[in-house]
């Protein structure tokens, strides 16, 4: 089973959105970003979600300066829908950081754990 560390705003949706795309796939744990990002570091945990206002500055900040700016990414951002496409790649390059703005936790979390969940 893979485990995910959620953190930043709507935490609960994302859990929420996580267990009904892929019941019983995902062990997820609701987490502060250092937590959850120190986790991710040391194995374990698999991936880390986080979510704020933009998806970059405070949904990724403490992942960048932990997991690396390397392994983190953003897939929505305010006005700008998760794009399959983009997400295949990012998984593909070995991201384990994501972030997303709130307004988008609906559409692009299933798109992100159905990538997850077929590697």
């Amino acid at each position: 089973m893979k485990k995910i560390g959620i953190a930043g705003l709507q935490r609960e949706q994302i859990k929420e959105q996580i267990e009904q795309t892929s019941p019983g796939l995902f062990e997820c744990h609701i987490l502060n970003d250092m937590e959850a990002a120190m986790k991710v570091k040391s194995g374990e945990l698999d991936y880390y979600i986080g979510c704020c206002n933009t998806g970059a500055g405070a949904a990724l900040s403490i992942a960048i300066a932990i997991i690396g700016f390397a392994q983190s990414c953003t897939i929505a951002k305010p006005a700008i829908r998760a794009k399959q496409n983009e997400i295949d790649q990012f998984v593909s390059e070995g991201k384990v950081a994501f972030g997303l703005s709130v307004e988008h936790v609906e559409h692009a979390v299933p798109m992100l754990i159905n990538t997850l969940a077929s590697r």
